[in-house]
């Protein structure tokens, strides 16, 4: 039964949505705890992470450390698991 469980969870849709709600919380453990506080993950979507932020401020400065957080997150996650991160203000 536990074989067949990882089978499911390891390749189709559900499996994916498991991987991909693992990452998204792994946004706060990798960005740094300011960073955290005026941002919030909110989904993964083909390999492209979206994040609420709380000011087009913010948004920009992030754009800034984009390539930076995306290899950090790929590592925490062991994986190249996004490509892309897109920030929106005010959320």
């Amino acid at each position: 039964m536990t074989q067949l469980l990882a089978d499911i969870l390891k390749g189709g849709t559900l499996g994916r949505a498991v991987r991909e709600g693992r990452v998204v919380g792994l946004w706060e453990k990798t960005v740094s705890a300011e960073i955290a506080r005026h941002t919030e993950a909110l989904k993964i979507h083909r390999k492209t992470l979206y994040v609420n932020v709380k000011s087009p401020v913010w948004a920009q400065e992030l754009n800034f450390l984009k390539v930076q957080i995306i290899d950090k997150i790929n590592q925490s996650a062991g994986y190249p698991a996004i490509k892309d991160i897109r920030f929106k203000a005010g959320g």
